[in-house]
């Protein structure tokens, strides 16, 4: 399939699919936004780093086709963690806000 984040040679969805769960990622919409996230220098160098050497070792059978996919991959995985985690697996509502506050945490 075209478009996956990382390449699918089979239906045991490799790095997605362990990453994911089920080997495939939900149909969305398709529409992307770029989102405003900020990571330490090593943080970064390091996640370049593994993106590269990824797609570089023979031994990966699904090696993930860009960095954008192997984030997108991972902020999934961490989601789908967090709703089994705190909320019964079922995803958080929709926040009342359509923007959300930057600054401090919000104290609850």
């Amino acid at each position: 399939m075209t478009g996956m984040p990382f390449s699918s040679n089979n239906n045991s969805g490799g790095v997605l699919g362990k990453l994911l769960g089920n080997g495939l990622p939900e149909q969305g919409s398709g529409k992307k936004e770029k989102i405003p996230a900020y990571l330490d220098v090593e943080t970064l160098d390091r996640l370049r780093n593994t993106v590269v050497a990824l797609q570089r070792t023979p031994a990966v059978d699904e090696p993930p086709v860009s960095l954008s996919a192997f984030v997108a991959a991972a902020v999934t995985e961490a989601i789908e963690q967090a709703e089994a985690r705190y909320n019964k697996g079922r995803p958080f509502p929709a926040r009342p806000n359509q923007k959300l506050k930057t600054g401090p945490p919000i104290q609850s």
